[in-house]
This record gives structure tokens, C-alpha cells and sequence, in this order.
């Protein structure tokens, strides 16, 4: 018996321990882990002849170009043909042209008109924009959400040093309509003395920034999938790889047919 408080209570007593032995401790069992597989990272040779992952429905896919530019890119054509060869090369079927104002074109009317109701995504499929029309409300095209933009080499353009400026050229008001005199010279101009628009991707958050810069300055170079897979799938655009003057000339009836 011992004495606790209000009165005694019987203690049971285990059997008799020699002074010396060694006692057992209780082990308690090794915890039990599940381990996940890791994942591969994200790498540009994923992209490469592979086409992303994208949502059901049709879309307008957007990306940039592998390496920022100057104000010169060979002109609006030449600018096109690398977004159309650059696509071609990461697996990306479809005609794509550079997110750019012209003399002789407004922005917006890159897109054909019965597509811009689509939604813009990145070559991942995130949605961008809920609709190409969206971007020319006059806001500036703005994100809701900081952008992920890739390039057609799969580098995140927002991140990756390869584009120190974070601008995107584009040399458009924000309603899409172009702007006399700030496109470098028809984009075919790097001299510090002629000017174009681009738009500050952070922390802006737009893709119609207003501001004016040299055309000496290397920024980011947009494209954008100028048809709908069902259009394309009409033309039979993407049987084969046009060479250049095949494609300027699907190029040209595509305006004929937004005009």
C-alpha cells in the first residue's frame, strides 16, 4: 500500500529485477515512408519535335522568340519567318507571326477576325488572355496574374537571363491600331535615332506598355498563331515546311482574307 491524498491504494508489483541486469526499452517501429518519384525538370529539349500539352477547344498559342532583338529584324517578314521556323522547329505546327505593328497593318488584325473570340495561351497551355480581343480593350493588355511566357526553346522569358530587359517590342497604341513613326522603321532599323514602342512585362504587367525606346535596344519578340487549328486543318498548313516565299504568300491571303 501506499498513502496518496484522501486515503491508501494498492500497488501492483512485476516480477523481481536482479540489481545489475539489463532492462529492455520499449522500441517504437520505424516510421513508414512513401517516397514519389522524382520528376524530370522542365527542360527546352522537351519541346523540341514534341507538341505541348494544351486544353480542349481551340486556342491562340503565344510565345517568344529564342533571343531578344534589336529594332532591325529584317522588317516585319523577316520577323514573321523566324516565329514560323522557330515554331516549326519546337514541334509547334501552325501559322505563327510576330506580335508586331506594320505600315501597311494594325495589330490587331493579325489575327483573323473570326478567331479572336479564342482564348491566348502559352505553349503549355495557360491561359494568357481570355480572348484575343481582350488584349486591345485599352487597358494596355493587361495580365491579371504575373504572365508565364515562354519561348519556343521552353525558357521562361520573366526569369531567364537570356533576356536581361524584361520590354516586349511591338510598336502599337493600345488599341491595336499602329503607331506612325515608333516601329523602327518598319522593323528593318537598330539606329539609336529612330524609335519604337514596347511595353515593360514587369512589374507593368501589360503587353501595350506605351513607352519609346531607341531601336538599338534588344527586347523580347513576341509571336502569335495567327489561325485556329480548324482553319489550319482547311489549308493543310501544316503538312509540310514552307519555305519562306511560300509562306509570305499564305501570309498574304490571310490579310485578303481579314480585309
Amino acid at each position: 500500500l501506499i498513502r496518496v491524498s484522501g486515503g491508501w491504494q494498492y500497488v501492483a508489483m512485476g516480477p523481481l529485477v536482479p540489481v545489475g541486469a539489463d532492462i529492455p526499452l520499449p522500441t517504437r517501429p520505424p516510421p513508414t515512408t512513401t517516397t514519389e518519384k522524382p520528376r524530370p525538370p522542365f527542360e527546352a529539349s522537351n519541346l523540341v519535335n514534341n507538341v505541348p500539352t494544351l486544353q480542349n477547344g481551340p486556342v491562340l498559342r503565344m510565345a517568344a522568340l529564342n533571343e531578344p532583338y534589336s529594332g532591325d529584324m529584317d522588317g516585319q517578314r523577316g520577323a514573321d519567318f523566324s516565329c514560323y521556323r522557330q515554331a516549326r522547329r519546337a514541334g509547334l505546327r501552325g501559322t505563327y507571326r510576330a506580335f508586331l505593328s506594320s505600315r501597311i497593318q494594325n495589330l490587331d488584325s493579325i489575327v483573323r477576325y473570326t478567331d479572336w473570340d479564342l482564348p491566348v495561351v502559352n505553349i503549355k497551355g495557360d491561359v494568357l488572355f481570355n480572348s484575343w480581343k481582350s488584349i486591345f480593350t485599352g487597358d494596355g493588355g493587361y495580365f491579371s496574374q504575373p504572365p508565364r511566357l515562354y519561348s519556343f526553346s521552353g525558357k521562361n522569358i520573366l526569369t531567364d537571363p537570356t533576356w536581361p530587359k524584361k520590354y516586349v517590342w511591338h510598336g502599337s497604341l493600345t488599341s491595336g491600331e499602329r503607331a506612325v513613326e515608333l516601329y523602327c522603321d518598319a522593323w528593318d532599323s537598330d539606329s539609336p535615332d529612330k524609335l519604337g514602342l514596347a511595353s515593360a512585362l514587369q512589374p507593368s504587367l501589360t503587353l501595350l506598355g506605351q513607352e519609346r525606346f531607341s531601336c538599338n535596344n534588344s527586347f523580347v519578340v513576341l509571336c502569335i498563331e495567327v489561325t485556329s487549328r480548324s482553319g489550319r486543318r482547311r489549308r493543310g498548313a501544316d503538312s509540310k515546311e514552307l519555305t519562306e516565299h511560300d509562306y509570305h504568300r499564305l501570309l498574304d491571303e490571310l490579310m485578303i482574307e481579314n480585309d
